[in-house]
């Protein structure tokens, strides 16, 4: 029987049945079912011998009881392209294994009428599977067929219906070079081809995406290996029943430039829904008339949130698009594809959200009496973490859960600060938890933190950099303290300025900044992040003089770089920061990415690309004490770059060096803070650890010096992860208050 706090299940039998059903019952449960937590009671029996059932029982829930969706199995996709089979090319196929869950409810606990499946009567072929115990679909909310079932249509981008078998009608739009939006599980998607460069190009030109990178959908495993590396780790990832986009090296064959320009990488995934295998093997098309690769980017405006319903699609993407294939199944909730890279051989979540969402956490209690005391007490307040204007994801800690969020995305623009209102509403309101409490970010500026602010309940600021820490503490069960890299491209720090490459000595409660990056400027505030060889200019000048040897460094923008200059002299709009990200983009610069940046961290992205993998040399590193803080040089680095250029030194050894040095540089400041206070666990945190080379060269260093090592995983390193280390900081801090 489902209830509102989980599943309970009564058994019958000897003893020793029993106990064997009870030692058995967690490695019989099908992937990707899972047994959390678990308590054992006796009852008296009742002499029963059937199996049964019962109605769901609804009441307060102390747990999110909905499943994330999940990828179609493997006997949904042979029924599929079965011609003997009902559902024979139906598109909605699903079993108790597999379908859409999160996206689909409307209310609790999860069972069919409170689903957008309860617009669809069962037939009485649908009906008996569904009452049959020994059934694939027993009691598989979603099942369906195509006589009672969700049913798809193609229209034209004004929504007046396109004559012939809609699927079909699909595959040779895709094949002939046009763009289509497609309602999947979770939103809809703008696909075309992705071998076809006019197409892809066309996209990026409705869209508005000049040149970040789409996600790919590909055939099958076997088509993906002729594009990209891929190892055992990132193919069980892919053919995971989280299907999510995952970070790939590209190698072998080309798709269209345009997909991913000026990358080394691929973003791709496999069809994790019926729809999506009709589109790549429809029995009834030849396969060399099918698509190969598919871009499948988000169905929205740059920079807006995904858009879910026909009607939204209709307003929002009928200039972008030149037909939709839609269904008539409602998507509830919205939901992107999650995103992940194998970073030192482990997956990496980027972001979080269809096939995780809403899977939580349990309160992982330190060893400390109080937090022992607030993880029994069923009435410790409900905390509500607001997230960052960048990557914006919730999370929610309600009694010993802890939530977050599906991905939000940026808060720029008014369409998705609305969203993250719905988001603050659909997260609460499905936890049946109302927040006592608010943890921000402190950035002034920040939509997030005026947007939370609206609420009138009372708040605890968690700094950005510190956040990101807590959340790792989190994520390994550890209370701390521990050494922290927090490298990433902007955060508010507690003196007012731009952190960004910080050292920080953490706990879930307390932290101190023990070191940073060296001070430098961003001539022209925001100009500078769009333009990184600005950046570049003025690390390399002297006295406010920009010594003439470093001029070919700046490509097309020497005739500027006086002027940049004289404001940075002047103290004119040149702000200081310590940011890693920015460092990075100066290196990118100096080693020949001397063109605007289009998207965050593009100009990295670059750099790391082209990095050399067998190159081992480094820069030296200078790392003084100022007081007890230690700072890094950052000058010397990014002229050190500089002189290896002009020394005719190839892009991508310089590359390498760079991120080799970057990695010493936080081997040689936590060995300093370690024989000062003895700790020996080292954090690597923030968006820069996104990084794999970055990421995966660090922990070498760090390894062979002896320190213990906590990497991401399933919390991701960026930004999509702060609202939980925002919250777990306050309820920490307010545990300790209250102890």
């Amino acid at each position: 029987m489902n209830t509102a706090a989980g599943v309970i299940i009564e058994v019958e039998g000897e003893p020793g049945q029993c106990d064997r059903f009870e030692k058995e019952l967690p490695y019989a449960i099908p992937a990707p079912g899972r047994i959390e937590t678990q308590s054992v009671n006796a009852v008296t029996p009742l002499g029963e011998t059937d199996f049964r059932i019962e109605s769901s029982v609804q009441g307060e829930r102390s747990v999110t009881p909905i499943p994330p969706d999940v990828a179609v199995c493997r006997d949904c996709v042979r029924e599929l392209l079965d011609p003997a089979n009902r559902r024979y090319l139906y598109p909605f196929t699903t079993c108790t294994l597999c379908g859409p869950r999160f996206t689909v409810v409307r209310s609790f606990p999860y069972d069919r009428e409170r689903t957008s499946m309860a617009d669809f009567t069962m037939c009485p072929d649908c009906s008996r599977e569904y009452a049959t115990p020994d059934d694939r679909r027993f009691h598989s909310q979603t099942n369906s067929c195509s006589v009672c079932g969700p049913r798809v249509t193609l229209v034209d981008p004004e929504g007046n219906a396109l004559h012939g078998d809609p699927i079909r009608e699909t595959i040779a739009l895709l094949k002939a070079g046009q763009i289509l939006g497609i309602k999947g599980i979770g939103g809809f998607h703008l696909a075309c081809d992705a071998s076809n460069e006019k197409a892809v190009a066309l996209l990026r030109q409705r869209k508005g995406r000049a040149e970040k990178p789409f996600a790919v959908m590909v055939r099958d495993l076997e088509t993906v290996k002729q594009y990209c590396l891929v190892n055992g780790a990132e193919e069980i990832l892919l053919t995971s029943a989280v299907a999510p986009i995952v970070l790939l090296e590209a190698q072998g064959k080309m798709l269209a430039e345009g997909v991913a320009p000026l990358m080394g990488t691929l973003g791709v995934m496999l069809p994790y829904t019926p729809l999506h295998h009709l589109l790549f093997n429809h029995p009834a098309i030849r396969k060399n008339d099918c698509p190969e690769a598919l871009v499948m980017t988000s169905g929205n405006r740059s920079e807006e949130p995904i858009v879910r319903s026909d009607d939204e699609a209709l307003d929002r993407l009928s200039d972008l698009v030149d037909a939709f294939l839609l269904h008539d199944r409602e998507i509830v909730l919205r939901a992107d594809d999650s995103i992940f890279r194998v970073i030192a051989g482990q997956p990496t979540v980027f972001r979080r959200s269809r096939g995780l969402v809403p899977g939580g956490f349990s309160w992982a209690a330190p060893s400390s009496e109080s937090d022992a005391r607030c993880k029994s007490d069923p009435s410790s307040v409900v905390i509500l973490g607001a997230g960052g204007d960048l990557k914006n994801a919730l999370a929610v800690i309600k009694g010993d859960q802890v939530v977050p969020g599906p991905h939000v995305g940026d808060l720029a623009s008014p369409v998705a600060q609305d969203y993250f209102k719905q988001s603050v509403e659909v997260l609460t309101g499905y936890l049946e938890a109302v927040p006592g409490v608010i943890a921000v970010d402190p950035h002034p500026e920040y939509f997030s933190n005026s947007l939370a602010r609206e609420a009138e309940i009372p708040v605890e600021e968690v700094f950005h950099h510190y956040a990101h820490a807590v959340s790792l503490l989190f994520q390994e069960r550890l209370s701390g303290p521990a050494l922290f890299a927090v490298f990433d491209g902007t955060g508010y720090g507690t003196d007012g300025t731009i952190w960004g490459g910080e050292f920080l000595i953490a706990d879930r409660s307390t932290f101190s900044r023990a070191g940073h990056l060296e001070l430098f400027a961003l001539p022209g505030g925001e100009a500078a992040i769009r333009e990184p060889v600005r950046i570049l200019a003025g690390l390399l000048a002297d006295d406010g003089v920009l010594p003439e040897k470093f001029f070919p460094l700046m490509g097309e923008c020497k005739d500027r770089v006086k002027f940049w200059l004289e404001a940075l002299k002047k103290g004119l709009n040149c702000p200081m920061t310590s940011s890693a990200g920015r460092l990075f983009d100066a290196a990118a610069a100096a080693v020949g990415y001397t063109r605007s940046v289009t998207y965050e961290g593009q100009a990295a992205m670059w750099l790391e690309g082209m990095a050399a993998k067998e190159e081992d040399g480094e820069y030296p590193v200078r790392c003084t004490h100022r007081g007890k803080t230690l700072v890094v040089d950052s000058s010397a680095l990014i002229l050190s770059v500089a002189r290896d250029m002009l020394n005719a030194t190839q892009p991508g050894i310089a590359s390498a060096r760079f991120h080799n040095s970057m990695a010493r540089a936080v081997v040689q400041t936590v060995g300093h803070l370690a024989e000062r206070t003895g700790i020996r666990v080292v954090g690597l945190t923030g968006g820069c650890f996104q990084n794999k080379i970055l990421t995966e060269r660090t922990k070498a260093l760090l390894d062979a010096n002896g320190f213990h090592v906590l990497l991401h995983g399933t919390i991701p390193p960026n930004d999509g992860g702060i609202a939980i280390g925002q919250a777990v900081a306050a309820r920490s801090r307010r545990n300790g208050r209250v102890s």
